[in-house]
């Protein structure tokens, strides 16, 4: 896997696509209703001409502010006050590693030297943590299952950030802008589909940190 961002290009478009078309025909501004009726191909060529122009806008703005958007931003939408995967991953697998690649017991042994060091102030030990285990993603990253598990994070966590963006932009386009109509249903499903990836996320996120553990523990055997 050359390019694990590769996504950008293939699911991330195509679901910030589909996502911009669900909107407009949630408010309205797509509708075949009487389109399929004798001499009503025009209409239908110049709603199919209207409805792409306006999607590959939005997704450009969309896209644009997405490379606006810094890391730390990206983990608050994601992880809100929560501390990420790799900030409490020692401490995690320490008690219950949850996993079948490895044990708690085959950490400890592992990681003895890190558990010695481990800080004692919450702030401290996030960082700590989080640098010990970046430590390890550079060692393996070149991997075929980290990539996939680090690649599948990425997309997961661009997903959710873009449907933000897209709620930011349709509310910034209807109530501020009027250029197009509010709907409700679709502030609605905008927080469903951001619910949804948000989750998504966190289960990816603490997939691809405890993959990198399970590559390092078993390489050291």
């Amino acid at each position: 896997m050359n390019n694990i961002k590769d996504y950008r290009e293939n699911e991330l478009k195509t679901f910030v696509i589909a996502n911009i078309l669900v909107i407009l025909c949630l408010i309205g501004m797509i509708t075949f209703d009487g389109i399929i009726e004798e001499d009503s191909y025009m209409q239908l060529l110049i709603t199919i001409i209207n409805s792409g122009l306006f999607s590959s806008i939005i997704y450009a703005m969309v896209m644009v502010c997405d490379c606006m958007i810094s890391s730390y931003l990206k983990k608050i939408i994601i992880f809100w006050w929560k501390p990420m995967p790799g900030e409490t991953i020692f401490s995690d697998i320490k008690i219950n590693a949850k996993d079948g690649r490895f044990t708690a017991l085959e950490a400890t042994m592992t990681y003895d030297e890190i558990y010695k060091n481990m800080p004692k102030d919450k702030k401290a030990r996030y960082g700590y943590e989080n640098s010990k285990w970046y430590g390890l993603l550079r060692q393996h990253e070149s991997e075929p299952k980290v990539q996939v598990a680090h690649r599948d994070y990425l997309m997961c966590r661009d997903m959710a950030t873009s449907t933000i963006i897209m709620l930011v932009v349709y509310i910034l386009l209807s109530l501020v802008l009027k250029l197009i109509e509010f709907d409700k249903k679709a502030i609605a499903y905008l927080l469903m589909v951001y619910i949804i990836c948000m989750i998504a996320t966190r289960i990816k996120s603490r997939r691809f940190v405890k993959t990198v553990i399970a590559c390092d523990i078993h390489s050291q055997k």
